[in-house]
């Protein structure tokens, strides 16, 4: 095995991303491991952990839930549960962290006895589409999650399996992302590489090359906040451009992770952030005549920003006018302007010594 090869491994080992996107993480930062656990570190934590314990005082039932809720894709990517009248179940502790909650429910299911009926009634609830719609009502990226929401939501859910007057229930709720949560996990990743090579024979590369900016721009990693290189005179308006085009923009995203990606990117100079190159793969029209753009930097590292549909843009090649540099340079001044106004200044000194005498 070559030092690449080891460097892709332990990238994958360290962070959970499969070893495709650690290879390409690795080239965008040149071999550096520990700018590409910077950008992995960085991903929004868009995956809601629920931890669920009850019994059903009439019934006698103890159970434990695991739901893992992908916000970002409105999927339930991992699901444990467990019903069994053997109380040991009550030790597993809702309060300590996720990945050791998980595998105390899978240390239980091997030497346990559960009630294979009652899972599998749960199994079909959880798996239900009016299960996922009342769960993403619940979980939303940027909202409050409030706890007496989801405490009626559990009760009302396992109220349709076990129809008991009384259910106690206990939970709590963590936040991840997708490689954490991937992390010493065994997935199918073999699986969808066959089914990739399969979907990708008969295609051409132009047609490779979008699947898989379509790819990337639904598994981003990083949206940066940016803002293009306006040219009003020799530029190209933005109406114009399609996938694949070339445009100029600043990085004005000011996070930490920003700023590592503008000096690994070439778009800052001494403190200053200044053009660089990103490809477009999406111009999405919005309301009062305003487009949305994506753009991407390299693996899973996009950019965004908004402008008018009429606006022109420097394209790559194309040269930024005067009139739209960046507001930290310095505008000069013609020096017949300036002796101009030298002399026109002496000449009234003198008119008011005349007139003053």
């Amino acid at each position: 095995m070559n030092r690449d090869d080891t460097l892709v491994k332990q990238l994958t080992q360290d962070t959970g991303c499969d070893e495709e996107l650690a290879s390409l993480l690795l080239k965008f930062t040149s071999g550096d491991q520990e700018g590409a656990k910077r950008i992995l570190k960085s991903v929004p934590k868009d995956i809601y952990i629920l931890k669920v314990k009850f019994i059903t005082a009439v019934s006698g039932y103890y159970g434990t839930l695991f739901i893992c809720y992908d916000e970002k894709e409105g999927i339930i990517k991992r699901y444990i549960a467990i019903v069994t009248d053997d109380q040991e179940i009550g030790k597993i502790d809702i309060a300590k962290g996720w990945r050791e909650f998980e595998e105390e429910l899978y240390y239980f299911l091997r030497n346990k006895v559960i009630d294979a009926d009652r899972v599998e009634q749960l199994d079909k609830l959880v798996n239900s589409k009016e299960f996922v719609t009342k769960i993403a009502n619940i979980f939303q990226a940027g909202k409050t999650v409030k706890n007496d929401k989801i405490h009626n939501f559990i009760n009302g859910e396992l109220f349709n399996v076990f129809t008991d007057t009384n259910i106690a229930v206990k939970f709590d709720v963590e936040l991840t992302d997708a490689f954490e949560l991937n992390k010493g996990q065994v997935s199918g990743v073999e699986e969808a590489e066959e089914v990739a090579e399969i979907e990708d024979v008969g295609m051409n590369e132009a047609q490779r090359e979008k699947n898989r900016a379509g790819l990337v721009k639904d598994q981003s990693l990083i949206v940066l906040k940016v803002e293009p290189v306006l040219s009003p005179v020799k530029g190209t308006e933005i109406k114009s451009l399609e996938f694949g085009d070339e445009v100029q923009v600043r990085i004005t995203d000011e996070r930490d992770i920003a700023e590592y990606l503008a000096e690994l990117l070439g778009g800052k100079s001494q403190d200053v952030r200044v053009p660089v190159s990103t490809k477009i793969v999406e111009i999405q029209e919005l309301d009062d005549e305003y487009v949305g753009v994506l753009t991407q930097f390299g693996p899973g590292i996009m950019g965004m920003f908004r402008v008018l549909s009429d606006v022109k843009v420097v394209t790559a090649g194309e040269i930024e006018e005067p009139g739209t540099q960046s507001p930290y340079k310095i505008r000069e001044i013609n020096p017949v302007i300036v002796i101009g106004g030298i002399v026109l200044g002496v000449i009234l000194f003198i008119l008011l010594m005349v007139l003053s005498k």
